[in-house]
């Protein structure tokens, strides 16, 4: 059996990703669909607006045949990073491709990952202060002419920089399609069919209908700022600068920045994050180190979970069951489907704790791990 690997969030599913669904799979002529997804928090370091069981059981609806939960030492990250944790776990799953959208899909971008300034050594900043994505995105235009803003764009070419690092290229493809219709970050619903994610949150967010847009039902918008807020400010006030310090990806002195915001009182989240808001740290990052504080996450915890992955299996399909059987021999990592208080303090100890804290964050009371069983369709 052939299959082709999906890389995704879905927050939420929507018409878009029916689109992408459906093409990828009639431009491989794949047997089945396996989608790798993040699970509770996406990568932006926030909660995602459905728990990762409605989306696995939208998946499954739009015509997927299994979905992995991405998990949250990879989900939650920087977009190499996010791309080489996804492009792993399909590569192990023995995928045959990925197809993904793009802003600009006749672009090679394994070529054009060939030709990327490999490190920080071989390029010259001329804007202090900028982020790195910025900076290297200078370098990669002075070098190839190719201008990489758009975020389709820039998940495909990290998606090619992990095939190329892995040395997966002539075993696994990278395929793009066109992104149709609406932009990544638009942010308003359009007169068609097809709206961005972001754009539906925020029609969500203002009680505005979104059932054209989207086939998953019963959403509802949760603000869940000020509740993530609550807990963080009990976290920052009691540990120390060391403490924080600690923290996976807290460094260049973000912590003097972090504590000396958090004693000014701020009145909300949003007033506390523009405090500590510069050129060099964009809103993602600081959301996610923000999480990585919360969850008292250290640098050598997520090294290790990074270093020892998984397949969380969260549903499947009949195909999708006869996929698993006749190619398991082949897969290096193990197929977590049941989960139990040994597992989770254990293999699944980060996402556990995520799912917890997300449990409290958006008002959910079924657990998010234990005794959870994989959806069957």
């Amino acid at each position: 059996m052939k299959a082709v690997g999906l890389i995704t969030e879905y927050n939420p599913l929507h018409n878009g990703h029916l689109y992408h669904l459906k093409q990828a799979e009639k431009s491989t002529e794949a047997d089945i669909a396996i989608v790798i997804m993040s699970g509770n928090w996406v990568q932006r370091g926030i909660p995602a607006i459905a728990d990762k069981w409605q989306r696995a059981q939208a998946a499954i609806d739009a015509g997927a045949d299994l979905v992995f939960e991405l998990p949250f030492y990879y989900a939650a990250q920087a977009g190499d990073i996010f791309a080489d944790g996804a492009v792993r776990l399909l590569a192990d799953l023995q995928a045959a491709s990925i197809v993904c959208g793009s802003e600009h899909a006749d672009t090679d971008f394994i070529d054009l990952a060939k030709q990327a300034p490999a490190t920080d050594g071989d390029m010259t900043f001329d804007v202090k202060n900028q982020t790195y994505a910025s900076n290297f995105a200078a370098a990669l235009q002075a070098k190839t002419g190719f201008q990489l803003e758009n975020a389709n764009d820039i998940l495909a070419f990290s998606y090619a920089k992990a095939i190329l690092k892995q040395k997966l290229q002539g075993r696994l493809q990278l395929l793009t399609i066109p992104r149709v219709a609406a932009g990544y970050h638009d942010d308003v619903l359009n007169n068609g069919r097809i709206a961005s994610a972001t754009a539906i949150r925020k029609a969500l967010a203002d009680e505005q209908d979104i059932s054209a847009f989207t086939p998953m039902k019963n959403l509802k918008y949760t603000d869940y700022e000020e509740k993530l807020f609550e807990l963080l400010k009990y976290r920052l006030s009691t540990d120390g600068l060391g403490q924080i310090r600690s923290v996976y990806q807290v460094n260049e002195g973000m912590e003097f920045l972090i504590k000396q915001a958090i004693e000014k009182n701020p009145l909300n989240f949003a007033e506390f994050i523009a405090m500590i808001k510069s050129k060099r740290y964009t809103f993602a990052r600081l959301h996610r180190v923000l999480v990585y504080i919360l969850l008292n996450i250290k640098v050598d915890q997520m090294n290790l979970a990074m270093q020892n992955p998984y397949h969380r299996l969260l549903a499947f399909t009949q195909a999708g069951r006869a996929y698993l059987h006749e190619k398991k021999k082949q897969f290096q990592l193990p197929i977590i489907s049941h989960v139990d208080q040994k597992i989770a303090n254990k293999s699944l100890n980060i996402d556990y704790k995520a799912g917890l804290v997300y449990d409290q964050i958006m008002g959910i009371k079924d657990a998010q791990d234990i005794k959870r069983t994989p959806i069957q369709a």
